[in-house]
C-alpha cells in the first residue's frame, strides 16, 4: 500500500487536505496527466537534465520541473544553466519550487521552511518567471503548518498520485510499467532528475501515447479542469 496507495485512499487524503494537490478531478474523456520531475537540475551532470528535455520534446510532452535552489547555485557560474532554462521554457515546460536542499522539509523550523522557499524562488526568478507558484516538499512529507505557510506565501502545495519511488527502485522497465498501468485522467506523476529517468521516459512516454493520453504541466492540467 505504501508503494502503490490505492486510488480511493488518495481521494480520501485529498478530501482531508483540500489545500494539497494530489490529482485533478477530470472527466473520463479528458485523457491528460501531469508529469512532474523533482530535484531539477541534476546536481552531478547537467547533460542528464538536457537529455530529459530532448526526450520530452521528441514525444511532445510537457512537464513541471520541481527545482532545488542549491542545485541551480551549483551551476551559477556556468552559461549552461541559463541555456537549460531557456530550452525548458521554449519547449513549454514550467518550474516549481522544491526547496533549497534535498531534505525532509517537514523537519525544518518555520523560519527555515519559509526562508528556503523564498531563497529558492529568488534564484529561480533569475532565469524564469513563474505564472503559478507550485511547491513540493522534500521527501513528500508535510504538516498543517507547512500548508499554512504555503498559502501565506501564495503557493499551492503539490504531492501526486502516481509515484514509482524511482530513487529507491531504480529500474526503468518496472517504473514505466507501474506508471502505464496506473494511468487515469487528472493523475499527477512523480519522477526524479536521475540518469535512470532517461530510459524510464523513453519507455513510458510512447506507452502513455498508445493509451491516447496527453502529458501536460500542472498549470495545463489545472486549466483543463477549469474549462
Amino acid at each position: 500500500m505504501i508503494y502503490a496507495p490505492p486510488r480511493p485512499l488518495i481521494v480520501i487524503m485529498s478530501k482531508c487536505y483540500p489545500d494539497v494537490l494530489f490529482y485533478m478531478r477530470l472527466p473520463s474523456n479528458l485523457k491528460s496527466i501531469a508529469l512532474t520531475i523533482d530535484d531539477f537540475p541534476n546536481v552531478n551532470d547537467l547533460s542528464i537534465s538536457f537529455r530529459l528535455l530532448d526526450i520530452l520534446r521528441l514525444y511532445n510532452a510537457r512537464c513541471t520541473f520541481f527545482t532545488i535552489g542549491s542545485h541551480i547555485g551549483h551551476y551559477e557560474d556556468s552559461p549552461e544553466i541559463q541555456r537549460l532554462f531557456e530550452c525548458l521554457i521554449a519547449d513549454g515546460h514550467e518550474v516549481g519550487n522544491h526547496g533549497w536542499r534535498d531534505e525532509k522539509a517537514v523537519c525544518l523550523s518555520e523560519d527555515e521552511f519559509q526562508g528556503q522557499i523564498k531563497n529558492t524562488q529568488k534564484i529561480i526568478n533569475t532565469y524564469v518567471s513563474c505564472v503559478n507558484k507550485w511547491f513540493r516538499p522534500g521527501s513528500g512529507f508535510f504538516n498543517r503548518r507547512m500548508i499554512r505557510n504555503c498559502i501565506d506565501l501564495d503557493y499551492r502545495l503539490v504531492l501526486g498520485s502516481i509515484y514509482p519511488h524511482d530513487p529507491q527502485i531504480p529500474f526503468p522497465r518496472l517504473n514505466s510499467f507501474f506508471i502505464e498501468h496506473k494511468l487515469y485522467p487528472g493523475a499527477i506523476v512523480i519522477l526524479h532528475d536521475r540518469f535512470i529517468t532517461i530510459e524510464t521516459l523513453e519507455r513510458v512516454l510512447p506507452a502513455i501515447q498508445r493509451h491516447d493520453y496527453h502529458v501536460v504541466t500542472l498549470t495545463q492540467l489545472m486549466n483543463l479542469r477549469r474549462n
